[in-house]
C-alpha cells in the first residue's frame, strides 16, 4: 500500500513538472549573452555577442527588445568590422551614382530615378512584399520586416481582443544605422496604445544641413483617430511611413530596388518585406467563416479614404476580411490609411477592381471566383463584351 501510494505522488509531481515546462513561457535569456564594457568593442568581442545572441533565436522571436539589441550590435559590427564589403560588392554602382562629389556633404549613395521596390505591412496582418505578392499571416510576436546596411524596420503583433485567431501590428521599431556624414544612429519607436512621436528618440528630427537634410520626419494629422510619421531618408533615396489608426500601427516603405535585396541572404526568411511570410503562418482569407458578410461589404463599400478614394483590389478584401474576423470598424481606417500609401508609391500597381472575391460563392461551381485582380479584370471585360453582344443584337 506503501510503495502504491508513493509512485502515486511520483506520478502527481512528475505530471505537475511536465504541466509547468509546457504551459509557463520561457523568458528571453539575453542576459547571458555579455558585451565587454566600454564604447570602443572590438570586432572579436561583438562577433562573439552576435554568435551568442542568434544563437537565441528560437526562445527570443518574440522579444522586441532582443531583436533591437541584436539589430544595433549587428549596425556596429558592420560598420566596424565590414562597413566596406557592401561598396565592394556594388563598387560600379556606387561609383556611378555618389552624386554628391564635397567630402564635406552626405554621398547621395543611390539614383532617385532608378527603380524602386514597395512594401507594406498592416491590418491582420496583411503584407504586400517588394516582388508583389499579397499575404495574410499570423505571425504572433516580434517580426523583422526589412535589413539592410542603412536601416531596420521590426514589428510586434498583439492578438486582437474580439477575435480568437487575428492578430495586428501594436509596437514598431524603425533603427536608422550611422552613415558617415549622413546621420548618426536613430531609433524610431512607436506603440498602437499612444500617440506617434513627433521626433526620433534623441528627440531630432533630422539630420544634415536644414536647407538639404539627409534624414528629416514630420508628423501629420489624417483624422481624430488617425496620424501619419514619415521619414525621408535622401541619402539612400527611401521614404518610410508609420501610421496609427486607433490601437493599431501600419508601415510603408518604398526603396531603391538594390536596397529591397537582403543585405545577409542566408537571413532572407527572417525579412518579411523580403521573402513574405513562411507557409506555416499564412492564411487563405476565403475560408474565413463568413460573420455578418452583407453589412461588412457594405460597410467596407461604401467608406471613403482621406483623400476622397473608395477601396479596390486586395485592399476591399482585406478590409472585408477584418470587419468579418474582429468586427472593429478602426480596421475601415487602417485599410485607407495602407491604400493611401499604395496611391502615393506605387499608383501603377492598382487594377481598380471593385468587386470583392467575397462577392462570389466558392461553393458553386456556376460562379467565377477571381482569385487576382487580373482575372477580376478579365471578368468585367467579359461582363462587358457580353452586355455589349447582346445589346447589338436587340438594336438589329
Amino acid at each position: 500500500m506503501f510503495v502504491t501510494t508513493e509512485i502515486h505522488r511520483v506520478w502527481i509531481v512528475l505530471a505537475t513538472v511536465i504541466a509547468v515546462c509546457t504551459c509557463v513561457p520561457i523568458s528571453c535569456p539575453q542576459e547571458s549573452c555579455s558585451l565587454p564594457d566600454g564604447i570602443d568593442h572590438q570586432c572579436k568581442d561583438l562577433d562573439a555577442y552576435l554568435k551568442c545572441m542568434k544563437s537565441l533565436s528560437k526562445k527570443c522571436r518574440g522579444e522586441i527588445g532582443y531583436h533591437s539589441a541584436l539589430t544595433v550590435s549587428t549596425s556596429e559590427y558592420k560598420k566596424k568590422c565590414n562597413y566596406d564589403s557592401f561598396k565592394n560588392n556594388n563598387s560600379d554602382h556606387y561609383n556611378q551614382s555618389m552624386i554628391s562629389h564635397n567630402e564635406n556633404e552626405c554621398p547621395l549613395s543611390f539614383d532617385d530615378k532608378k527603380e524602386h521596390k514597395f512594401c507594406g505591412l498592416f491590418g491582420d496582418p496583411h503584407l504586400r512584399t517588394f516582388d508583389g505578392k499579397y499575404q495574410t499571416c499570423l505571425i504572433r510576436g516580434a517580426w523583422q520586416v526589412v535589413e539592410n546596411l542603412f536601416f531596420g524596420i521590426m514589428v510586434t503583433n498583439d492578438a486582437i481582443l474580439n477575435s480568437d485567431s487575428a492578430t495586428a501590428p501594436t509596437k514598431l521599431t524603425v533603427i536608422l544605422k550611422e552613415h558617415p556624414k549622413c546621420t548618426h544612429q536613430k531609433l524610431y519607436e512607436a506603440q498602437g496604445d499612444i500617440h506617434l512621436p513627433g521626433a526620433f528618440g534623441d528627440g531630432t528630427t533630422s539630420s544634415g544641413p536644414a536647407s538639404s537634410p539627409s534624414v528629416s520626419l514630420s508628423w501629420r494629422s489624417n483624422d481624430p483617430s488617425s496620424e501619419t510619421v514619415i521619414i525621408r531618408l535622401s541619402y539612400i533615396s527611401t521614404i518610410i511611413t508609420v501610421t496609427r489608426v486607433g490601437k493599431y500601427l501600419s508601415i510603408s516603405t518604398k526603396l531603391p530596388n538594390q536596397l529591397a535585396q537582403p543585405s545577409n541572404p542566408s537571413n532572407d526568411k527572417n525579412e518579411l518585406c523580403s521573402s513574405g511570410c513562411p507557409v506555416s503562418e499564412q492564411i487563405d482569407i476565403e475560408q474565413v467563416p463568413r460573420n455578418e458578410l452583407d453589412r461588412m461589404l457594405t460597410l467596407c463599400h461604401n467608406s471613403i479614404g482621406p483623400m476622397g478614394h473608395k477601396l479596390t483590389d486586395q485592399y476591399l478584401d482585406w478590409c472585408i476580411y477584418d470587419m468579418m474576423t474582429s468586427r472593429d470598424e478602426q480596421f475601415i481606417n487602417a485599410s485607407h490609411a495602407a491604400y493611401s500609401d499604395v496611391l502615393f508609391f506605387e499608383p501603377r500597381s492598382l487594377f481598380n477592381r471593385t468587386v470583392s472575391i467575397f462577392e462570389f460563392n466558392p461553393k458553386s461551381t456556376d460562379d467565377i471566383n477571381p482569385k487576382s485582380t487580373a482575372d477580376a479584370s478579365c471578368i468585367h471585360r467579359l461582363n462587358l463584351s457580353v452586355v455589349i453582344v447582346i445589346a447589338m443584337f436587340l438594336i438589329s
